[in-house]
């Protein structure tokens, strides 16, 4: 069984849809279910939460694109987001990719959603499933020695991690919205420095390209699509680190890796990466 979130609007759409097609109704089995159907290959759960748990078959797909909206207005949603920020170890990652309206129904049943509600194992499966359906995307990966070096040229001249990260997320939407060709596009960024990421994606045609930076984006199939194929980058690179160092990076702490090896697998500005560097070859981001 698959799962995805409705809006309103589509719990309506899947309400009229059941009393028109005569679904059969089953009893809800909890205070937290609305309805249940089940006939003719159709096994359908719908939450308060506006959860949708949906069984994989022809039938159901029919009925899941008879009730999901259909984004409208331009051409590509790209959507952009990243991840290795919050950790010590591994690279940088940031992605974007750009759905049509179409792919974005395709990746909602396809169960896309934020990669921090899901399971790693399923992350590599749904970001696999993304790549074979040749949704473009874009993506940097900064190792952690490049990062460290990127890290002290940004400081060197009084810039922020937020450039950095405007910087990379600029780079990559700018890349793949030269690669498409659309009348109208909309860009989606999961916010973290308004001004910075506007001054970093420079001139565009706003007449064409509308951006938009938005906190919590993940809930936006674009973005959460992104999020996922960079997760994806960010534990496969975790992997080769572990492999080429003999390390297990997630189940350590800095302190118990070796300090000749520790700028090549973490992130040197961290504090507890930091402290034990000290000022050695200038690793500490000072």
């Amino acid at each position: 069984m698959n799962s995805l979130t409705l809006s309103k609007i589509e719990v309506q759409r899947l309400k009229e849809y059941i009393e028109s097609s005569h679904l059969e109704r089953k009893p809800v089995t909890n205070q937290y279910e609305i309805l249940r159907a089940k006939d003719r290959n159709v096994n359908l759960i719908l939450y308060s939460t506006g959860k949708l748990v949906f069984n994989e078959s022809s039938k159901t797909l029919d009925v899941l694109n008879s009730i999901l909206e259909r984004e409208e207005g331009f051409d590509h949603f790209l959507g952009s987001d990243e991840t290795g920020k919050g950790e010590w170890y591994g690279p940088l990652v940031v992605v974007v990719t750009a759905l049509t309206p179409e792919e974005i129904i395709k990746l909602r049943i396809l169960g896309v959603k934020d990669s921090k509600t899901m399971k790693t194992p399923k992350i590599i499966e749904t970001a696999l499933n993304i790549r074979e359906m040749g949704i473009p995307y874009e993506s940097i990966v900064l190792g952690p020695a490049s990062y460290n070096r990127l890290y002290r040229e940004f400081k060197s001249e009084g810039k922020s991690l937020n450039d950095l990260m405007a910087w990379a997320h600029s780079k990559i939407i700018q890349k793949l919205l030269g690669r498409l060709e659309f009348n109208q596009a909309q860009v989606i960024i999961d916010k973290f420095d308004q001004k910075k990421t506007e001054k970093r994606l420079g001139n565009y045609d706003e007449s064409r390209v509308k951006v938009i930076q938005k906190t919590g984006a993940e809930t936006e199939t674009p973005v959460a699509a992104a999020s996922i194929i960079a997760k994806s980058l960010f534990e496969k690179a975790v992997d080769e680190l572990n492999e080429k160092y003999d390390l297990d990076l997630k189940n350590s702490g800095p302190e118990e890796i070796n300090p000749e090896i520790l700028p090549y697998v973490a992130k040197a500005h961290f504090k507890n990466v930091k402290s034990l560097l000290g000022g050695r070859s200038g690793l500490n981001g000072k």
